[in-house]
């Protein structure tokens, strides 16, 4: 796929991740997730600028995803940039988003003919659902219309749903029309 097609696949599958956190209230983590996500979405093609790495090679395995999901875990725990209640809970989203923005990418190439070879090179073999060219512009089109709508209407969702319940703890009172003009509820 080119890159408007990562994407949409990468919004489509992240929203979900920023509904967890949004439901929570932590729109800054969210929002650095987004970020870090949408690249780590189109890091697979480095491979497209450096000449010792074949297309579709080592950089578009699932191998590459645990890298790059260690290490954004790795920078999580020590930087702690999501401010999260804690250092796990900051490396968990940071292997979620490395992992899973790598795993986007490759979601996104295994629908085309060429396909990848998601354990390379333990196994040589190359896995397609061979449904779309990489470069058919409306198969890449309809990813980015399907990821951002599926982000927004997450998204909304989200901040439309009451994470933490809040009960209403006073008494509603009828007035019975029992109050007289002196202030008192009988009459003198």
């Amino acid at each position: 796929m080119n890159p408007i097609g990562h994407f949409g696949i990468v919004l489509a599958v992240f929203g979900f991740v920023v509904f967890g956190l949004v439901t929570r209230e932590e729109t800054r983590a969210a929002k650095i997730v987004v970020v870090t996500a949408l690249p780590m979405g189109m890091a697979p093609d480095i491979d497209l600028h450096i000449a010792q790495f074949g297309h579709r090679g080592i950089t578009h395995t699932f191998w590459a995803a645990l890298l790059a999901g260690g290490v954004l875990a790795l920078l999580a725990y020590w930087l702690k940039p999501l401010a999260l209640d804690g250092k796990r809970e900051e490396a968990l989203y940071g292997f979620v988003t490395g992992f899973g923005g790598i795993c986007c990418h490759l979601a996104g190439d295994v629908i085309t003919p060429m396909g990848i070879k998601p354990l390379y090179p333990l196994l040589d073999t190359p896995h397609t659902f061979d449904l779309v060219y990489a470069n058919n512009q409306s198969a890449n089109l309809a990813l980015i219309v399907l990821g951002v709508l599926t982000f927004q209407l997450v998204v909304r969702r989200a901040r439309s749903s009451d994470s933490i319940p809040v009960y209403v703890t006073e008494f509603i009172q009828p007035d019975l029309g029992l109050d007289s003009e002196s202030g008192t509820d009988i009459d003198t």
